[in-house]
């Protein structure tokens, strides 16, 4: 399915420039030079026409059954006969909010002044709206995806955001390119960079102290939101060889996906640092990743997706995985972890990882992808749907810790 179908008040192609008023191009940074930012081409002028037609579709994800689209009543797929007619176009919060018999807004509609010349009750987030359409491309409309999940119950979809710096492949200064606010970073410049997950000990303690008070502020008994739930783990994680043996174990769409990876795959042997008994076993396959730079605070962010394979064979007979230069001991990793879950459909995981080079700490967010994919079926079914406002509600919590973190009236980036 093209979800690109049914846009309606789209952004210009690409932006106007003025002859007389050229844009300002700042000096190359030490870091990483503007110049070596790709430069797109700037649009030619066309004379304005009364009416300009309407070429990029709005996402069908994203439009209500109140909406038109160049002049005509919007007709969204139609349900089955068995479901009821909609009576509300706007999406209702999940019931895990509903606290004390009380219902709290989850989520605000424009008002006086922030209310736009339209009748429009909301206005989208540019960026969110492009993490939709990766999420539903890579996710929700990738057949082999989908049919792995299908064929092996335990095998899942991972949406993982990471709080890190996009940095200089070579030079490992971090990305300062000619925006000053958020933006996604094009491919081809990502094709010179990398992105590094870690934090100082000082940020970690801080966001803990910051995410354990959270977890209090909801469990107030007048608290008008979803209640946050944390756990503390310790898991050690091995990395085994997944021989051909290994291989012809698993499902056929499974295989297939692996091949066309051209990879070398892992098996990840998690096992409770306590009682040393295994977790879990995974083969973690990269789908994509889309990474977003926010020049205004410590971190930028990657959203990745994995397919996490279930490995149905026994642990033992596996071969240690090695690298060159480290061998099975050396790639082991103890892990530290807190998680704050909440909405049932999101887990932020502060995590200490000991290995033989030393500590790193990481900060990560996950979106159930079941949950995800739950709201992406009600979509295709006309129902109502949040999906836009989960992936918002991702975006908004990626802001906030990052704001969190970085010192009041500090340029990230000068």
């Amino acid at each position: 399915m093209n979800i690109n179908a049914l846009l309606i008040n789209p952004a210009p192609e690409a932006p106007r420039v003025s002859p007389s008023n050229p844009p300002f191009i700042p000096a190359p940074s030490p870091s990483t030079s503007a110049a070596k930012l790709p430069t797109p081409p700037l649009s030619t002028s066309k004379p304005m026409t009364h009416k300009r037609k309407r070429h990029d579709p709005k996402p069908i994800w994203a439009v209500r059954e109140d909406e038109v689209m160049d002049d005509q009543p919007l007709q969204p797929p139609q349900p089955p006969q068995s479901l009821q007619p909609l009576q509300q176009s706007r999406p209702q919060p999940p019931p895990a909010v509903q606290r004390n018999g009380t219902q709290p807004q989850t989520s605000r509609e424009l008002q006086g002044y922030e209310r736009p010349i339209t009748n429009d009750p909301r206005m989208y987030d540019e960026i969110s709206r492009k993490v939709c359409d990766f999420l539903w491309d890579n996710v929700v409309e990738n057949a082999l995806v989908r049919n792995a999940i299908a064929e092996s119950p335990a095998t899942q979809v991972e949406i993982e955001a990471r709080w890190g710096q996009i940095q200089e492949r070579h030079g490992g200064g971090r990305l300062r390119g000619m925006h000053d606010t958020e933006c996604i970073i094009r491919k081809d410049v990502l094709e010179q960079m990398k992105f590094e997950s870690t934090m100082s000990l000082e940020q970690h303690q801080k966001m803990n102290k910051f995410l354990n008070n959270q977890v209090q502020l909801s469990k107030h008994p007048n608290a008008l939101r979803a209640e946050i739930n944390y756990k503390h783990t310790r898991e050690v994680d091995m990395f085994y060889q997944l021989d051909q043996d290994g291989f012809s174990l698993l499902p056929h769409h499974t295989k297939e996906m692996i091949a066309q990876s051209n990879a070398r795959q892992r098996i990840r042997v998690t096992r409770d640092a306590r009682t040393e008994g295994v977790l879990a076993k995974v083969i973690k396959l990269r789908i994509a990743n889309l990474e977003i730079s926010s020049p205004q605070t410590e971190w930028d962010y990657r959203i990745g997706i994995n397919l996490e394979i279930n490995f149905p064979g026994p642990v033992e007979g596996l071969s240690p995985a090695t690298e060159h230069g480290r061998n099975a001991e050396s790639l082991e990793r103890r892990k530290d972890r807190v998680s704050y879950s909440w909405l049932n459909a999101y887990q932020i995981d502060l995590t200490q990882v000991s290995q033989a080079q030393g500590k790193n700490h990481e900060l990560e967010l996950e979106l159930d992808s079941k949950v995800l994919i739950n709201a992406a079926e009600k979509v295709k079914r006309g129902e109502e749907n949040d999906f836009e406002n989960l992936v918002s509600g991702m975006m908004n919590n990626l802001r906030i810790l990052s704001r969190e973190v970085t010192p009041a009236g500090v340029k990230a980036l000068p």
